[in-house]
């Protein structure tokens, strides 16, 4: 009997191409030796198994282990659509509906999506054609019933979560740093070493220690986050913990009410049941100390291109405006533009501006001004008047802070006051209409007492450094020397960092004529306000701050006066002299520069093409292509250079022996190219004819 040839197109029509989607809520299902997953694809697969004489086949399987119903975002369900949209799936086969969605304002898109493109929904263990009237409405039954599910254990949940935190349970998740969970009193109990770190951190934010600084003290002591261990949504384990600390989980730790006894339920706070790791005191010094408002630190990175280590401290002292940064379009001999300084009046108003000052030389001005606090270290009646008036002002600020804390010390005693009141009046509940309006009165005052103690910490710290008087002649001596040790082996944005750690502000004004100076050169008096503190701190631990998040200056700013010359450009002497307090000169001694030849040596066009020569003979894999690709140029230009290669070797000896730019412009290499295609005695015939008619017009 002879065979019967089958339809192709039959063939393919009774073919239907199946794709087993499945779908868990939470982490706990995955991971198991037979999880939730794999249980819902063995019975879809089962069930294509008995439509394999329909022409069911399995053509993917899409999980999203571990993804809530709520919503379609996840990977998972978009790949299968994304198969759908490409006509690959015909048939969607799922354990349940719920396993797809759990959310009615979702499941209408979805199922048009499916009945534009041809698709259905298939279950094993539930019927989900939507053909007629009663099974479209069955199917939006069990969407709502999903959705009630959902949304009603979430509710049940939430408020057996929120009877909890009344009653001062922990309401569980990822133990907290500092404690330990207690399986016989089901509660959280101090860590024997984790603890008394907490209280560290605490105590050191409480004296308004920056947050780098304190996760670099633990860092440098070996400590730690703790180790824990996450549960991916594939089943696998990762440890995510023992990592350095870091300023935002610094912050995150000092945030949590739950090392002060108390437990956070959605905005709303309870007495705990578990032990305080600290007290409330410490706990709202330390809050209140990482909330302070504070000015934005200065960032210089991003637009300062040529580097200006002055970049917002130096000020027109005439104008009273910043001194902007800017480089000219001229270049140096080092092959960089000039720098200066702009003032910003001069630099808005252009020609109206009428400013003594208008611009002054990068340069010579960073010079003067580090160059001054580097040879100070060799004047000591210099450095003995700034210790003197440095421990002057100390002295003289003294009283005024002492007055200042004490009035602050009685302010937050009256708030205090009246959070107790407050407190009690709401505890008794004698006038319960007014219980809001007392709990807005009782924030108000913690809104204000906040400051307030960021304050009188701040004062503190400045009264105890008057009261040490640590600043001596020999100490400010020895960091002006590091001082200039130092920034010659750092980076220029490092040495920016430490300019900006002690130096608060340098006005630039003119001054006037002295006999003496070169003619040409500028006088200009400068008024540097120096943190000595900061200098003196900073140098003696050698350390380079990279963004100052600590406290404002424990006193003012000192201000040292000098008067500088700028040498003018011309000159062979050294760019700065420093007049006064004392005399000497600043900078290396300026190089007048190399003479130029007196007629500029260029090279023919052939001899570019000779060393690619060499290069394409000896160097293994490197073509035309690779070869103009580092040379930055087109391949073709190759070939054209090449081609000189092709003329006669008494022309290519007469081009290699041209020296100046006339010779090479007269001889050029469109020119020599086309001579190139002509036959020897042509070459040198035309050659010899051009060289005639060059040397007439020369002549």
């Amino acid at each position: 009997m002879p065979t019967i040839p089958l339809d192709s197109s039959r063939s393919r029509a009774c073919t239907v191409p199946v794709a087993i989607y499945t779908r868990v809520s939470t982490a706990n299902q995955v991971g198991g030796r037979f999880d939730s997953c794999e249980s819902q694809s063995a019975v879809c697969r089962d069930f294509i198994a008995k439509h394999a004489n329909d022409g069911w086949f399995e053509v993917a399987c899409f999980s999203d282990p571990a993804y809530s119903g709520s919503s379609m975002n996840r990977p998972g369900i978009r790949a299968l659509m994304r198969q759908i949209e490409a006509g690959e799936v015909k048939v969607v086969l799922i354990f349940k509906l719920e396993r797809v969605l759990r959310s009615t304002d979702e499941w209408g898109p979805f199922r048009a999506f499916l009945q534009k493109h041809g698709c259905r929904l298939v279950s094993p263990t539930e019927d989900l054609s939507d053909e007629t009237p009663s099974g479209r409405l069955k199917n939006n039954l069990l969407m709502s019933v999903a959705e009630y599910e959902r949304l009603n254990t979430a509710e049940k949940i939430r408020i057996k979560l929120n009877e909890q935190a009344k009653r001062g349970f922990w309401t569980g998740g990822q133990v907290p740093f500092g404690y330990v969970y207690d399986e016989e009193m089901q509660g959280l109990s101090p860590h024997p070493t984790e603890a008394a770190t907490l209280r560290r951190v605490f105590e050191l934010a409480a004296k308004l220690t920056s947050l780098t600084d304190i996760a670099n003290t633990l860092n440098n002591e070996g400590l730690r986050t703790r180790e824990r261990i996450f549960k991916k949504r594939d089943g696998s384990r990762e440890n995510i913990g023992g990592k350095r600390f870091r300023s935002d989980i610094i912050r995150r730790l000092i945030l949590r009410p739950l090392y002060a006894g108390r437990v956070r339920m959605n905005g709303k706070e309870f007495t705990g049941r578990h032990a305080a790791l600290v007290d409330n005191t410490l706990w709202e010094r330390a809050n209140a100390a990482i909330r302070r408002s504070s000015p934005a630190p200065r960032r210089f990175r991003d637009r300062d291109k040529h580097f200006h280590l002055l970049k917002g401290v130096a000020f027109c002292g005439c104008c009273g405006r910043a001194m902007i940064p800017n480089a000219s379009g001229k270049l140096d001999p080092g092959g960089k533009p000039y720098r200066y300084y702009t003032c910003g009046y001069a630099h808005k108003e252009r020609t109206d501006a009428n400013c003594p000052i208008r611009h002054v030389a990068a340069s010579a001005l960073e010079t003067a001004v580090v160059g001054f606090l580097g040879a100070c270290s060799q004047h000591p009646d210099i450095v003995a008047a700034t210790v003197a008036e440095a421990r002057e002002r100390r002295q003289t600020d003294r009283t005024p802070l002492r007055a200042r804390l004490t009035e602050l010390d009685q302010r937050l005693e009256a708030i205090e006051a009246q959070v107790r009141n407050c407190a009690k009046a709401i505890a008794q509940g004698r006038i319960s209409s007014l219980t809001d309006a007392l709990r807005e009165e009782a924030d108000a005052l913690h809104a204000e007492k906040q400051p307030l103690m960021v304050e009188r910490e701040r004062i503190r710290a400045e009264l105890s450094l008057c009261d040490q008087g640590d600043l001596d002649a020999v100490r400010v001596r020895d960091s002006l020397v590091k001082l200039g040790d130092m920034l010659a082996t750092l980076a220029p944005s490092e040495q920016r960092e430490l300019i900006m750690l002690f130096l608060h502000r340098v006005e630039v004004r003119p001054a006037k004529a002295q006999a003496g100076l070169p003619p040409g050169s500028r006088l200009l008096e400068l008024r540097l306000k120096l943190r000595v503190e900061r200098l003196v701190e900073g140098m003696a631990e050698k350390l380079v701050i990279e963004e100052y998040t600590g406290p404002a200056a424990a006193s003012r700013a000192l201000t040292m006066n000098l008067k500088v010359a700028l040498a003018p450009i011309c000159t062979s002497a050294k760019p700065v002299t420093l007049l006064a307090p004392f005399r000497c000169d600043l900078g290396a001694t300026r190089r007048q520069p190399a003479a130029k030849p007196s007629q500029e040596l260029i090279l023919h066009p052939i001899h570019r093409a000779r060393a690619w020569r060499r290069r394409l003979d000896s160097e293994r894999g490197l073509n035309r292509v690779t070869l103009a690709k580092e040379e930055g140029i087109a391949p073709g230009s190759v070939t054209h250079y090449l081609k000189l290669l092709q003329l006669d070797e008494l022309i290519q000896t007469k081009l290699l022996e041209l020296t100046t730019a006339a010779e090479v412009r007269r001889y050029s290499l469109n020119r020599m190219k086309v001579l190139a295609d002509l036959p020897g005695d042509e070459q040198l015939r035309r050659f010899k004819a051009f060289s005639a008619e060059a040397s007439v017009i020369v002549s």
